[in-house]
């Protein structure tokens, strides 16, 4: 499934040495990977942005609130 990035990452959510080195921007297209909640309890997931190439440009953890599903 994909997603679109409508919030800013904090850095530390942002897997470090995986990618190009690429940072998160709103409005990158992003693979859901895996789902899990925060320790706060809110519903988050792992997500994987990807260059048309398919190489990946950056991985990290968001919020369910920090992504727009997309159709």
């Amino acid at each position: 499934m994909k997603a679109k990035l409508i919030n800013s990452l904090p850095h530390e959510r942002v897997e470090p040495g995986t990618g190009d080195g690429s940072l998160p921007k709103i409005g990158d297209i992003v693979d859901l990977d895996q789902g899990f909640t925060f320790p706060n309890g809110q519903a988050g997931g792992m997500v994987v942005c990807r260059a048309p190439n398919g190489h990946i440009r950056w991985a990290g953890h968001v919020l369910e609130s920090e992504i727009e599903l997309l159709s």
